[in-house]
């Protein structure tokens, strides 16, 4: 049994357009029609853009739950599997130096820990709310930028549907 992403609600939508972050977030409950109309808004203003998602199964239920319906997405994440989340894939290519350890030029407040933001957004920590999603926004696009390099290394790991094989793990950064 895993996550419903059917059940998840949306509170901040961020989209990288071009060189540039965009963000939506859902201040007050009560919004919640407005935050649905400048999303929907949004999305129709980027044409033949080809959106990108970490992982395309969370954002398309998160959508539909919101938007009654979901842009489609392109698969950001490498391959799946125990470990291989957004944070593993990021200290990978820091790791083989691809990318240096100083690349993020501001901190995360939520440390990449995610699960936190409904937390923080309860407790009005928007501003927290917002920089963490910038950061995760910043490692989705350098992660899909060097994806290939990703699943080369991993190649030999990684069955016929892009999961870790059965009994195989990932290397400890």
């Amino acid at each position: 049994m895993g996550w419903d992403y059917y059940k998840g609600e949306i509170s901040i939508a961020g989209f990288f357009v071009d060189d540039k972050i965009i963000q939506f977030m859902l201040m007050n409950k009560n919004k919640l029609n407005n935050f649905q109309k400048e999303v929907k808004n949004f999305l129709s203003t980027l044409n033949e853009k080809k959106l990108h998602a970490f992982n395309v199964k969370m954002e398309t239920g998160c959508f539909t739950k919101l938007l009654g319906n979901s842009p489609q997405f392109h698969e950001i994440m490498p391959f799946r599997g125990k470990g291989a989340n957004k944070e593993y894939h990021f200290n990978y290519l820091i790791k083989k130096g691809v990318i240096p350890s100083n690349f993020m030029k501001f901190k995360d407040p939520l440390n990449g820990r995610s699960e936190l933001c409904l937390k923080y957004w309860e407790d009005q920590r928007f501003k927290e709310v917002g920089l963490h999603n910038v950061c995760c926004l910043t490692k989705e696009a350098t992660i899909l930028q060097h994806r290939d390099f990703i699943i080369k290394q991993f190649n030999t790991l990684l069955d016929e549907n892009g999961w870790l094989k059965s009994g195989a793990s990932l290397p400890p950064l």
